[in-house]
């Protein structure tokens, strides 16, 4: 197992930068997931891991071994692109054995050779008995399937997956996920991956990294990063948060307090950062909020009325309207509140996060 290493990278194309003095590790075994809008530079970082682009500045690391101009053929990566990459006249065998045939003579393979490590590759992602098909007679899941197999065969040092799963539709995006996550932990293989869907990184990823504008803003397991943003952009971006504006009025114990015009209250939180200038933004996720009867002294108590409910399945979407702002709330799909209800929720000190008004 391989760990990998950036130190300072930078890539510019033209007059913009696509990557902005990148550094990170990815640890031995690890699925590391770099997550971010479209154009936030986190293809390219991926492009930089595997040799296909060469940064301006900054180096980059298998282990020890710098293979910042190393050749992409001389790495041992495997990339598994967005739009799967297959070869159309091939069958699902020769695609997936096409990388061992080209290496063959520097790996010593012979053909039996080759024929065991596809049959293992094709069991591994369920595809044992479809080797003789060719991509356009399987469906989207299944070619998704070959060409993981196909990077898994020829077992390289780091696994590379740039938006693998963005073709797919919701169900197989979910079962492909879940089937991505087995086989990584299953191989133990350093894995860097791609996405600009929040929930599909929290939900396969041992860390997070944010980015925007060609810079990483933040990385940590997807706990951390959900619960305790560092900035205004990635408490947005990485899920659903109400967000209100108001004024820093100091620390109690080690709690910020905040005055919130919108609400016409003071609220507590936690805060990432030691020093908060005097305008900060408050950030309430819509699941930590719970109905209560009674007041939670030196808790936030909110009330509010009710102005639409949706009903999503797994849970009961609130939209509750206060003094002067709205909430978006979570509720047990067991309760069902009716629009114009009253309602009563403390939103725990403990899970409200204070950040500066700006992340810039």
């Amino acid at each position: 197992m391989t760990r990998v290493r950036l130190e300072n990278v930078t890539k510019v194309y033209g007059s913009v930068i696509a990557v902005d003095h990148v550094s990170f590790e990815v640890e031995s075994g690890e699925l590391f997931t770099l997550l971010g809008p479209s154009g936030c530079g986190k293809t390219t970082t991926l492009r930089i891991i595997a040799g296909f682009e060469v940064p301006e500045e900054g180096k980059v690391y298998f282990d020890d071994e710098e293979v910042t101009f190393l050749k992409p053929y001389l790495r041992n990566t495997a990339m598994v692109f967005q739009n799967y990459a297959l070869w159309p006249h091939m069958t699902v065998y020769d695609n997936v054995a096409y990388g061992l045939r080209i290496r063959r003579k520097q790996l010593g393979l012979s053909e039996e050779d080759i024929r065991r490590k596809v049959k293992w590759a094709l069991e591994l992602v369920k595809l044992e008995g479809l080797e003789n098909r060719y991509p356009l007679q399987l469906s989207g899941g299944q070619q998704q399937r070959v060409a993981l197999a196909r990077a898994l065969v020829v077992e390289p040092r780091v696994l590379l997956l740039d938006e693998p799963l963005s073709n797919l539709d919701a169900k197989l995006r979910i079962e492909m996920r879940e089937e991505i996550k087995r086989l990584q932990k299953k191989l133990g293989i350093t894995t860097v991956y791609v996405t600009h869907d929040q929930l599909e990184a929290m939900s396969i990823s041992d860390r997070i990294a944010v980015m925007n504008k060609g810079k990483l803003l933040q990385y940590g397991a997807p706990r951390e990063v959900y619960f305790r943003p560092i900035n205004l952009f990635v408490a947005d971006f990485l899920g659903r948060g109400n967000i209100l504006y108001g004024e820093f009025l100091g620390w109690e114990n080690e709690y910020a307090l905040v005055r919130i015009p919108d609400l016409d209250a003071d609220i507590l939180g936690v805060s990432p950062h030691k020093d908060l200038p005097s305008k900060v933004a408050v950030v309430i996720r819509p699941e930590i909020m719970k109905i209560t009867e009674s007041r939670v002294p030196r808790d936030n108590y909110i009330v509010g009325k009710v102005d639409l409910v949706m009903f999503l399945g797994d849970r009961v979407e609130v939209r509750l309207s206060t003094s002067k702002t709205s909430l978006v709330v979570y509720l047990p799909n067991t309760m069902y509140p009716t629009v114009g209800q009253e309602l009563k929720l403390v939103a725990p000190k403990d899970n409200v996060i204070v950040i500066p008004a700006r992340w810039e």
